[in-house]
């Protein structure tokens, strides 16, 4: 019976064996496929951090104060240059006598007014003493003129006329206040609203390799400049006090520290994504399960950002969330007419990374 119907029951083994092939590969490898194991590359955990936002900007590095000094306009034209008590590069205090002009001839003026005051005191009338005595003013004044003198404590990097030469208008010397330095950038114009008086600054030079200096905004100008429909605002940062050997005019990169937190949950940026004014990003359970879940962030320098809510640290998150939504079919590819957003329903609920 067994001989005669033999050839049958090999046909049935073949035909049961192909089937079962058909479904292994249809069925597991389907699902498999669908439940592909997440690349370990591609999960974080969540932690605790801080997170600085800066704005970046270039310089160089200047005095605190810096005044171009010039006797005061003379009507009676040039004026030698008597005494010149200074050197470029000395160090001189406020009130110090820098230069002073030839004063024999307002020496004389102020003689004669002197005298005509205290005639016009005998016997002139009111408005004749008070005409003397405001040319004594004026003469006194001119004779105060003839010296030059230091407006504050600080170094002498110029000097424009000579001894002896002859003196009409314009700079007699250039004086500096090195004590303390500062930096003006120009800041753009979609930063200018996050820039505030006191914020701190961290200057790198590059005449100082290594070197970090700190300082802290402290002017802003009241009016933006437009260079070629590029509009900039002016900051000055001042640098604070170090050891360091600073050549005034060296060019100074700065990062203004304008946003803060610290010892909060911090993620890369590139773990969020925005749909409908709402932010996401995929959670991994300890079985591979992934969830879409939502967040609230915070603060962001570009590169990462602070969740404020939604993530606890030990969370373990996908840090490439917008192609793994789009390779898992949950967030579809933007087409024309058709906004970008999640499929109805928004969730990763089934998704898995592995077979259980």
């Amino acid at each position: 019976m067994i001989k005669k119907h033999w050839k049958l029951i090999v046909i049935i083994i073949l035909v049961l064996a192909t089937a079962g092939g058909v479904y292994y590969k249809f069925y597991y490898q389907s699902e498999a496929a669908g439940q592909e194991v997440i690349n370990p590359r591609m999960v974080v955990e969540v932690k605790k951090g801080s997170l600085e936002k800066t704005i970046a900007a270039t310089g160089y590095v200047a005095p605190i104060e810096e005044k171009n000094l010039s006797f005061p306009t003379r009507s009676s034209g040039s004026t030698k240059i008597k005494k010149i008590y200074v050197e470029e590069g000395d160090r001189v205090e406020e009130g110090q006598l820098l230069m002073e002009l030839d004063k024999t001839e307002a020496k004389l003026n102020y003689i004669k007014a002197q005298n005509a005051y205290n005639k016009a005191k005998i016997n002139g009338s009111n408005s004749e003493i008070e005409e003397a005595r405001l040319n004594l003013e004026l003469a006194r004044e001119e004779l105060e003129n003839m010296e030059l003198t230091a407006p504050f404590d600080g170094v002498i990097t110029d000097i424009n006329v000579e001894e002896g030469g002859y003196y009409t208008s314009g700079t007699a010397a250039t004086i500096i206040d090195n004590s303390r330095l500062e930096v003006e950038v120009s800041i753009e114009e979609s930063d200018i609203p996050n820039v505030k008086l006191g914020q701190k600054a961290v200057v790198t030079l590059e005449s100082l390799p290594g070197k970090v200096i700190t300082g802290q905004v402290v002017e802003i100008a009241d009016q933006a400049e437009n260079n070629s429909s590029i509009v900039t605002l002016p900051v000055t940062v001042l640098l604070d006090n170090s050891d360091y050997d600073i050549k005034l005019g060296v060019s100074a990169e700065l990062d203004i520290i304008v946003g803060k937190v610290e010892n909060q949950v911090v993620v890369p940026i590139t773990a969020v994504i925005n749909q409908n004014g709402r932010e996401f990003v995929i959670k991994v359970d300890d079985e591979g399960r992934q969830q879409l879940i939502p967040i609230k962030t915070g603060l962001s320098n570009g590169l990462k950002i602070a969740v404020e809510s939604g993530l606890q640290p030990g969370d373990k998150i996908i840090v490439n969330t917008y192609q793994q939504a789009l390779k898992e079919g949950i967030m579809p590819q933007p087409q024309a007419n058709r906004p970008a957003g999640f499929m109805p329903g928004g969730g990763f609920g089934g998704m898995r990374g592995g077979r259980p």
